[in-house]
């Protein structure tokens, strides 16, 4: 990296942790991030629209945009379900296309680009870990060869300055549902520890037994455990059981 790359990304670093200290989740973060994107990466005379895509379980999510149309472009392709963003996230690797009615790559989504008046399109992935993540930075230009080497060159490195956002976003959202999925577990578990408390007490068999009586009861009427222990505890007048975190 040269002197004079390395103090234009020392800016966007700092940007980018900012809108990671300043924003309360991934979605809200992505949201900034495109409208930053499109701030950076155009002009007001070659104006750039921005969509960020995301691939989580094989199902693709455009998870924020700098604007309507932006999104609009973004959901075109998985109305096909293919297009140079998809590809670019699904991939790996960086797509351009030029001249979007010259190219014949996906000739449906292409034509469809072209009527909403866009002429260039570049799909950058961001690199994240294989076991979190696929996503992609889609820039969209009205103007043929809108992205020219320089333009090219300034977009992949932002996105690898993004990526670091992004990676730390995306880890932190996963512990926070981890977190929320440990806690909805540990609260199933007190309603049904509650409930087999109280069959032991009516029934006077051992807990191995109770717990088999409520299962029991889940599989014949076909709801869920949980719902079955808050029934029995519901009938003994506990009324709802709250668990206490500390």
């Amino acid at each position: 990296m040269d002197e004079q790359t390395a103090t234009d990304t020392q800016p966007v670093a700092a940007d980018i942790q900012d809108l990671l200290l300043d924003t309360p989740d991934v979605e809200a973060f992505l949201t900034e991030l495109a409208r930053h994107s499109a701030a950076m990466l155009g002009s007001p005379e070659a104006r750039v629209f921005c969509g960020v895509t995301m691939l989580r379980h094989r199902s693709a999510v455009t998870v924020a945009s700098s604007d309507e149309r932006a999104r609009l472009l973004d959901e075109l392709q998985y109305q096909f379900a293919e297009g140079p963003c998809l590809t670019a996230s699904r991939t790996g690797v960086r797509i351009h296309i030029p001249d979007i009615e010259k190219d014949e790559t996906w000739p449906e989504y292409n034509e469809a680009a072209a009527a909403n008046g866009i002429r260039s399109v570049l799909a950058l992935p961001f690199q994240l870990p294989e076991d979190t993540a696929k996503a992609g930075l889609n820039l969209y230009s009205e103007s043929v060869h809108g992205f020219d080497e320089a333009a090219i060159q300034r977009a992949s490195d932002y996105v690898q300055q993004a990526s670091k956002g992004l990676r730390l976003a995306v880890l932190i959202a996963q512990h926070s549902q981890a977190a929320a999925n440990l806690r909805a577990a540990m609260t199933s578990r007190t309603v049904i520890d509650v409930a087999t408390g109280i069959i032991i007490a009516q029934n006077r068999c051992s807990q191995a037994e109770a717990v088999e009586i409520i299962k029991r009861a889940s599989s014949n009427r076909n709801i869920k455990l949980r719902d079955v222990a808050q029934a029995i505890v519901d009938k003994a007048g506990g009324g709802p059981i709250a668990t206490h975190f500390t």
